[in-house]
């Protein structure tokens, strides 16, 4: 991927950059010198499903995008992702290096240089990825009363952050291997022991992460203690971001929320990503 530092942006990012106009100008110049850009799949379609009624402003998006792919390359969604790096390992264990897996979506720089998509197409798009969060987020939620009436019975301190609930409990950790286990199998045509999915969970940085952002989502949705006025926590986009970091040296959001699960699951899955903010990250880069 080049010798600059890798860096990923959260489509709130992309977002900032492009209402920025010309007062960003210097800053993607900058960026474009100073890092290998990697645009994620997710940007892309969340990009794509900006409704028709805005499409002047999805087109200065996507010629957002196309300006930092000059520096730069588009990965696959997470779920094309895992697949790749879940079907190659499961030939071969020994001789697995998921930096060797090539996970760039060709596909989509085109689309993004040559604007191959319609208004059909997005539109089908918004509905889509409008679907599947809610149904994320209504997965998530449905196991809280459950949760709720557990901790109650059992009069147990609930955990105060990801780490607590790590720290605390084995529970976590089983449920990392469980959902990589539940990953793995969509697959793999053959029975795989939870050895196996251990072994590829210490292989595989990706897909550790991607599983503890699962592991993340029960957690915020589903046992989180929920304060007055506190922000509504990320969805399955935002939280399967966590699939990129192992190929980020940096990772900059403009969303808190996202930002503090993003930190906790790259502490908590060992993976060697900054998590920024949009403001700490023009702070530190600002051309002045």
């Amino acid at each position: 991927m080049g010798r600059l530092p890798t860096i990923g942006f959260d489509t709130s990012t992309i977002n900032a950059l492009q209402r920025g106009g010309v007062d960003s100008d210097a800053l993607i110049r900058a960026i474009q010198s100073g890092f290998h850009v990697l645009l994620l799949g997710v940007n892309a379609d969340e990009i794509l499903s900006t409704p028709t009624i805005m499409s002047p402003r999805r087109e200065a998006l996507v010629a957002l995008l196309q300006r930092l792919l000059v520096s730069g390359e588009c990965l696959w969604p997470p779920n094309y992702i895992i697949e790749l790096l879940t079907t190659e390992y499961f030939k071969s264990p020994s001789r697995f290096s998921w930096q060797r897996v090539s996970v760039r979506a060709r596909i989509y720089e085109r689309s993004i240089i040559e604007r191959d998509f319609t208004d059909a197409l997005c539109a089908q798009q918004r509905t889509e990825q409008l679907e599947h969060e809610n149904k994320w987020k209504a997965m998530w939620n449905s196991v809280r009363p459950g949760l709720d009436n557990l901790f109650a019975a059992e009069q147990a301190k609930r955990p105060t952050s990801y780490h607590d609930f790590f720290a605390n409990t084995a529970l976590p950790g089983d449920l990392v291997l469980h959902f990589g286990g539940t990953l793995c199998r969509r697959f793999v045509a053959r029975e795989i022991s939870d050895a196996e999915v251990e072994a590829f969970l210490d292989a595989c940085s990706p897909f550790r992460a991607a599983c503890h952002g699962v592991v993340m989502s029960l957690y915020v949705h589903g046992l989180q203690i929920r304060e007055p006025g506190v922000p509504e926590p990320p969805g399955r986009n935002d939280l399967m971001m966590a699939t990129f970091l192992p190929y980020c040296k940096r990772f900059v959001t403009g969303d808190y929320p996202q930002e503090i699960c993003l930190r906790e699951i790259a502490a908590e899955a060992s993976i060697e990503c900054d998590v920024l903010s949009y403001e700490n990250f023009l702070s530190s880069f600002m051309v002045k």
